[in-house]
């Protein structure tokens, strides 16, 4: 049973506008640390504080209220001039925004947050009666029974030197818990003498504490004016609808004459255009400022360059730009990881930059555009860039390429090698980087949304990711192919052109059917064979498809044309290579083909026979 049972709806509106508050409150302590004499940052830190208090009062989740409590006082006393602002005292309020974060964790599934940890208390205790912080995580460290090695509590001086646990608050951060994999290495020790310090070790949350992850929100925020943009355009539409009924009765009454067939026409094309405007306005009550995603990220950059002992500013552009709020969702997961992969990897120590003549201040921007009917998102640092040369002859240490296609790569492809399972430039494994995973997860997330992501680096300058996007994956932009007599729709984002294959033209090497097209070497894959179907006769046409750096020809029978298609799931059934269903303009069944699945479950096999016996 939920401990709000009876609220449902009033917890569920102050999770929408409390988490939207507290991600606004991380933003501009991140502002705060670098002005901490703006009153006016101050202020909004508190109002916004205070009112995530009395939401949580009105809910009775007195943990919650008491959390917010003490860090509203602390707020209180910096705004006042009662004390001053530093690195301490910032870690304290930043490790209680995250404790406040995690308890929204419990509030999502309709439990009371547990009591806030009581270390974390006496932390606040302690800052505000003007006593160091850490110098009651000494206190208590000099009374804590001896823990297991992986669970050991720090010694005095470790705790001096050491800052919060950030992989904790970084998960706390996201909402989530830290996890490791059954087996996988430890950390390596860290060197308390190297120049990035290492995190504190604190005890293992107890599992009574752990949080499942939430579920998706369901809920959107549509603006009122595209509410009755929607509400006028159904008006029209069922105005419309009646001149067609009326019509309809006059045709059926034997009135066929040349003003009743135009003005069926023209109700036709009037339907035409309302019907095409309500869609749009439909999808644009879908779409939200992709800000409400980046919002996250400036904390996440300067609690993770704190703990590696860099400098570390994030800047956020094109806040403003809207995007599918679907596609929000499944952003964050690739964005995490090329934000931290950015500041772990990207950008150089102060040392480092200072030696180079930089600023010891690194800069990682982050940024989004409408351009046509794409998205373009790009995550651009100023550090060291990446040495196609030094990432081929990691892949091949690693054993992800031989010799001979090591050998073949220019510089474009030889960056994507950082996209392959497996692949990591670290040698020693940390909490942040090194067991070759994330970068392959993006890739693999970004394909998921119908979208590609590019790399450009320059030795000694920097870094820039590059993720291109259809504005909606509601509405899916295909190109209808035929097999025999059976529609299929591939997504047109793949498509490059449409060529007419000539059997005399294929030519065969090392058993597989290739074609030359302007000078390349291409392989060609019918339809036929990636889908199990028999092959029936020779293919007259192909379609220059791209996926990911590959480009081959896609063998068919013909085409139909382009069309946007709305797709449907398949209910019950999920086939493989199958990402749903449309209908076409004559009701037929044309399914819409997932190329990336089918093409990444492909097995090898000579796709050649028809052209050789055609040959």
């Amino acid at each position: 049973m939920s401990a709000f049972e009876g609220m449902e709806d009033l917890l569920q509106d102050f999770l929408t506008e409390a988490t939207d508050l507290l991600s606004e409150v991380d933003n501009r302590l991140v502002e705060l640390e670098k002005s901490p004499n703006d009153k006016e940052l101050l202020n909004q830190i508190f109002r916004g504080f205070h009112t995530i208090k009395g939401g949580a009062g009105f809910l009775n989740a007195t943990p919650l209220v008491e959390l917010c409590h003490r860090t509203e006082n602390l707020f209180d006393k910096l705004r006042n001039g009662e004390m001053s602002l530093n690195p301490e005292i910032m870690d304290v309020i930043l490790a209680a925004t995250a404790a406040v974060r995690e308890m929204f964790g419990y509030l999502a599934q309709g439990r009371m947050p547990e009591p806030t940890d009581k270390d974390l208390m006496l932390e606040l205790d302690a800052v505000l009666a003007g006593e160091k912080a850490m110098q009651v995580w000494q206190n208590q460290a000099a009374h804590t029974p001896q823990a297991p090695v992986e669970d050991e509590v720090p010694s005095t001086q470790a705790a001096a030197e050491h800052g919060p646990d950030w992989r904790l608050l970084y998960h706390a951060l996201l909402g989530s818990r830290p996890e490791e994999s059954p087996g996988a290495e430890r950390p390596a020790a860290t060197n308390p003498a190297s120049s990035a310090p290492p995190a504190r070790l604190e005890p293992k949350p107890a599992p009574a504490k752990s949080t499942a992850p939430a579920g998706k929100e369901t809920t959107i925020r549509i603006d009122t004016a595209r509410l009755d943009q929607v509400l006028n355009l159904s008006g029209e539409i069922g105005l419309t609808k009646n001149r067609l009924n009326c019509l309809r009765a006059d045709i059926l009454a034997g009135k066929t004459d040349l003003a009743t067939l135009k003005a069926l026409d023209e109700a036709v094309s009037q339907l035409d255009l309302l019907v095409g405007d309500l869609q749009n306005a439909v999808m644009k009550t879908r779409m939200q400022p992709i800000g409400r995603l980046f919002q996250k990220y400036p904390r996440l950059a300067r609690d993770l360059a704190r703990s590696l002992g860099k400098e570390v500013e994030l800047i956020l552009e094109g806040e403003d730009t809207e995007i599918d709020k679907t596609m929000i969702e499944d952003l964050n997961d690739p964005l995490v990881h090329l934000v931290r992969n950015a500041v772990d990897h990207g950008v150089d120590s102060p040392e480092e930059r200072l030696a180079a003549g930089k600023p010891a201040k690194s800069v990682i921007k982050l940024s989004a555009q409408q351009v046509g009917d794409h998205i373009v998102i790009e995550i651009a640092d100023d550090g060291r860039g990446i040495r196609p040369d030094v990432i081929r002859r990691k892949a091949l240490e690693k054993g992800l390429i031989d010799v001979e296609t090591a050998n073949s790569l220019d510089e474009r492809q030889s960056l994507n090698l950082i996209f392959l399972p497996g692949f990591s430039t670290k040698d020693q494994i940390s909490d942040v980087s090194g067991r070759g995973v994330g970068m392959d997860v993006v890739k693999t997330n970004i394909t998921r949304l119908n979208g590609r992501i590019d790399i450009r680096s320059v030795v000694g300058q920097g870094t820039t990711f590059t993720i291109t996007l259809p504005l909606t994956l509601a509405i899916l932009p295909v190109l209808i192919v035929r097999l025999g007599q059976q529609p299929f729709a591939v997504p047109l984002s793949m498509v490059r052109e449409i060529i007419p294959i000539r059997p005399h033209e294929v030519q065969q090497v090392s058993g597989r059917a290739t074609l030359v097209v302007r000078d390349e070497v291409l392989p060609v894959k019918t339809l036929a064979g990636i889908i199990g179907w028999p092959e029936e006769g020779p293919p007259s046409f192909g379609v220059l498809m791209q996926s990911g750096e590959s480009t081959f020809v896609l063998a068919i029978d013909g085409f139909i044309g382009r069309d946007d298609v709305v797709i449907k799931p398949l209910q019950g059934i999920k086939p493989h290579g199958v990402a749903g269903a449309t209908l076409s303009g004559d009701g037929q069944v044309v399914l819409v083909l997932d190329m990336e699945a089918l093409l990444s479950s492909e097995t090898p096999s000579p796709q050649a026979s028809l052209f050789r016996a055609a040959g």
